[in-house]
């Protein structure tokens, strides 16, 4: 899947990813059209990467307190 298509599955905000990579929105917005002249370097796509690995794992500790939530109210239940 390419990083334009998660963007878009997730609808994840532009203008913050764009502040994350340190440019505009609208620089950022170009680089993602695959009609634009202008692309992504080998180092801003890394970056990106980053940013998206960074929120994984952030996701991934938001389950787990959720998941450690469930098993008190399932504990407090019985």
């Amino acid at each position: 899947m390419e990083i334009q298509e998660i963007i878009t599955k997730w609808k994840l905000n532009k203008q913050l990813l764009a502040s994350k990579l340190g440019m505009k929105k609208g620089t950022f917005q170009n680089k993602l059209n695959p009609s634009h002249q202008t692309k992504f370097t080998n180092e801003e796509l890394f970056q990106l990467k980053q940013v998206l690995i960074e929120l994984s794992n952030d996701l991934d500790g938001i389950e787990q307190d959720f998941n450690d939530a469930l098993a008190i109210i399932a504990g407090a239940n019985s």
